[in-house]
């Protein structure tokens, strides 16, 4: 019997871990293979490519992002490969699957819950021709009727789940891998699936350092662990940081924490990991106490903060705060609020992101006490609810798209301390007015580049009657040239014209002393090759005060930026006030 095992995955980098979990699993009693694709490949080819595996059984993966396609794809295999099982799984399918088998008469079976036990014991009755009603967490046809069975207990020895990588890297070159090293959440967000399943089960320590170990041994560029709150148990999560610090290597680990249990011990360790080697997503979703009650989600957000603030200082840490709009309890205005508290905490990046009702969650169970409206369609995104109109839901993904290319990409980071703080420090505000110049210049739905993107906020700050103009400018241009060396400037921003500039840079490259003093990283260097990663441009402020303390003297200052750092994660350049 020929299994084969189908993900339809977000995007190209992504992959898919619960199918590699089945294949490791049953893989040695089956002959099984994987095929991954993504919701951008056309659904012509991957039925073809399924088709032609020519299997026996076929197994998806099922998602809110990959639900439609999955569908589509088994209703025309089942017209063309009609003796082929067809079995879905995955947190779409699970808690109503009965309706799910009712709807798609190509669907013969779905795993409900935890999948590797339920789809051994499917493999071992289909090959046998045996009794599906033996399988706990079955859920399959028997002629008519729809049959679900009773549910079947967690596995509660992770560590009877073979390593999900065990043949290999190979095909997963260029993609994001996904790891765990627990199941489950000790909290009650009602808004996650996680608050469905109780308790957390781990794998042991030493099987988790053993596989880390292979990941960066192996070289592979970005593991993501799945742990829904990696650090719900200090110590656990203490020691494993410990672990990959020792390790070295290059590969960078992505963890889903929580903010308010970093506890100092935790923070002395942080402390001593090399740039880009953790990077960490931290849910605060709403300062609203209100919401944060109702949502029965426990949260210190002051202990959150300080955490935060100490992380982001070290400089090592790559820092996401995630945002959730559309929560009970938290109107447009109290939004705005915890917008500002996030902003103010100022992350690497910070994830603006829509309430989904999600199948099973209890606020999907709730929505009518709540008033949410929602698409009825994957991924069941907020349209309004008692506290908060779609209008405003709309405002809110405009302002998102905003928040992505201009705070996300790190590129205008003192243009906009300026302009926010000419908003009467007021972030949200900014971007709101932001998102209306946008709007009515009908600039939104399209993309644009790096040198654009500079263009229209210029064009905005120009608008504004509190803004220096001038002064803006300048700032805009440090920011532009703290990047990357410049070859072209965006329209507006460009540098004075200065009379025998370029010579007396050119002599103050040829200077030892001054590279010695301002960059003995070079020394060895001829000045051609310092002067491809250096460069020094004249401002009309002294900007190199100003991006310190905020304020900007007027003075003609020249500002040496060196590209030549180790830390780009977290800075693209290093800068010195000089003297020509």
């Amino acid at each position: 019997m020929k299994v084969l095992l189908v993900a339809i995955n977000s995007k190209f980098i992504h992959s898919n871990l619960a199918l590699r979990y089945l294949k490791a699993y049953c893989g040695k009693e089956h002959s099984m293979d994987l095929l991954e694709f993504s919701i951008n490949d056309h659904i012509e080819r991957i039925i073809r490519e399924i088709y032609l595996a020519r299997p026996d059984v076929v197994a998806f993966s099922c998602y809110i992002w990959n639900i439609r396609e999955v569908l589509m794809v088994a209703d025309t295999l089942k017209r063309v490969m009609d003796r082929c099982a067809i079995v879905l799984g995955g947190p779409e399918v699970a808690f109503d699957a009965g309706d799910v088998m009712r709807d798609n008469p190509a669907v013969d079976y779905i795993v409900a819950g935890e999948g590797e036990e339920t789809f051994h014991e499917l493999l071992h009755i289909l090959e046998d021709k045996g009794n599906p009603a033996q399988v706990k967490g079955l859920v399959y046809r028997h002629g008519r009727d729809i049959v679900v069975n009773p549910a079947r207990p967690l596995i509660q020895d992770l560590d009877m789940i073979p390593f999900p990588y065990q043949d290999g890297f190979a095909g997963l070159e260029n993609k994001v891998i996904y790891y765990e090293t627990s199941r489950g959440c000790p909290f009650n967000c009602q808004y996650c699936l996680s608050s469905t399943i109780p308790g957390v089960r781990y794998f042991s320590l030493e099987r988790v350092e053993r596989e880390l170990a292979l990941f960066v041994k192996a070289g592979i560029p970005q593991v993501k662990l799945v742990d829904r709150t990696f650090n719900c148990n200090p110590a656990r999560a203490k020691h494993i940081f410990k672990t990959l610090i020792s390790l070295g290597g290059q590969t960078n680990f992505h963890f889903e924490m929580a903010g308010d249990l970093i506890d100092d011990e935790m923070l002395d360790i942080l402390r001593q990991a090399p740039p880009g080697l953790f990077q960490f997503e931290i849910g605060v979703q709403s300062t609203n106490p209100e919401t944060v009650h109702e949502i029965q989600r426990k949260m210190d957000f002051d202990a959150l903060a300080r955490a935060v603030a100490r992380l982001r200082d070290n400089e090592n840490i790559h820092l996401h705060l995630d945002l959730i709009a559309g929560l009970p309890e938290e109107d447009y205005a109290s939004f705005k609020r915890s917008f500002n508290d996030v902003y103010f905490l100022r992350p690497n990046r910070i994830q603006l992101g829509f309430l989904k009702l999600l199948k099973g969650s209890g606020l999907r169970l709730k929505a009518e006490q709540y008033g949410y409206e929602y698409t009825q369609y994957p991924p069941y995104k907020v349209l309004k609810n008692n506290h908060i109109t779609y209008d405003e839901i709309a405002k809110l993904e405009m302002i998102e798209d905003l928040v992505e290319k201009y705070y996300n990409s790190g590129r205008f980071k003192y243009t906009l301390e300026y302009l926010i703080s000419c908003h009467d420090d007021n972030p949200f505000e900014f971007f709101e007015g932001f998102m209306a110049f946008w709007k009515e210049k009908g600039y939104e739905g399209l993309s644009y580049s790096q040198i654009r993107l500079y263009e229209i906020l210029l064009e905005y700050g120009l608008t504004l009657d509190n803004v220096d103009h001038r002064l803006l400018t300048n700032i805009m241009r440090f920011d532009w040239v703290s990047q990357e060396k410049p070859s072209r400037y965006p329209e507006g921003i460009e540098p004075p014209q200065i009379p025998g500039l370029s010579k007396a840079v050119d002599s103050f490259f040829k200077s030892e002393e001054n590279v010695l003093k301002f960059m003995p990283h070079l020394k060895g260097y001829t000045p051609r090759q310092i002067s491809r990663m250096a460069h020094i441009e004249v401002f009309e402020y002294d900007v190199v005060e100003g991006v310190k303390s905020g304020v900007y003297p007027p003075s003609i200052t020249y500002v040496l930026f060196d590209y030549n750092v180790g830390n780009r994660i977290f800075r693209r350049s290093n800068f010195h006030k000089v003297r020509l």
